[in-house]
């Protein structure tokens, strides 16, 4: 084989596996982004809003199978928000 044609498979590799590891960062920060996303919501208190932003990051990160202790953090994250709606519906007042 020519050293040309090595050349061009070396390229063709180098370009392939920028790519993977491209792709896989982008997965992997999409889970934080969502949580980020999700405290902003909770801190401004937009609890629904919030509670799909920590729902859609905990499938992300189950997806990835990922940082565990992420995913229980947000879980209970989950269960309190959905306690805290809850309440809000039943009394017909805001938590401050």
């Amino acid at each position: 084989m020519s050293p040309l044609l090595y050349l061009l498979l070396f390229i063709a590799l180098v370009i392939i596996v920028v790519v993977v590891i491209l792709v896989a960062l982008y997965k992997k920060n999409s889970h934080t982004e969502l949580y980020k996303e999700g405290v902003r919501n909770e801190n401004d208190g937009q609890y629904t809003f919030a509670l799909q932003n920590y729902e859609d990051a905990l499938s992300e990160i189950r997806k990835l199978k990922v940082d565990n202790k992420f995913g229980d953090k947000i879980s209970e994250r989950i269960k309190m928000l959905r306690t805290l709606i809850d309440y809000e519906s039943q009394t017909g007042r805001p938590v401050s």
